[in-house]
């Protein structure tokens, strides 16, 4: 039951904090209609309005950061993994110790 419940919160809470990004990149495109060209790394990107370019980068940092902090957890929940499974072999063993005694 409450591990439904924390389901549901963490979708709701995902699902809200991508329509704000949506809204935020929605507003930016819009106050920014002017149209530019932008040089990347000596390539000539197409005449696009600015906004766009800064939904573009602000949506692609946004991506960058989830990316970067989930592989963060993941190796940390590696780490702990591991570091429980040694604990739990040293309880094992510590069990027979004690039954053989």
């Amino acid at each position: 039951m409450i591990k439904r419940l924390y389901r549901w919160i963490r979708g709701l809470f995902l699902f809200v904090w991508l329509l704000g990004v949506l809204i935020i990149g929605v507003w930016i495109a819009w106050a920014n209609q002017d149209y530019i060209s932008v040089n990347l790394f000596a390539i000539e990107l197409p005449r696009f309005p600015v906004g766009g370019y800064l939904s573009i980068t602000f949506a692609s940092g946004v991506l960058l950061g989830w990316f970067g902090t989930w592989i963060l957890a993941r190796i940390k929940l590696y780490s702990r993994k591991r570091e429980l499974s040694k604990v739990k072999k040293e309880v094992n063993k510590l069990r027979t110790a004690q039954l053989d005694s």
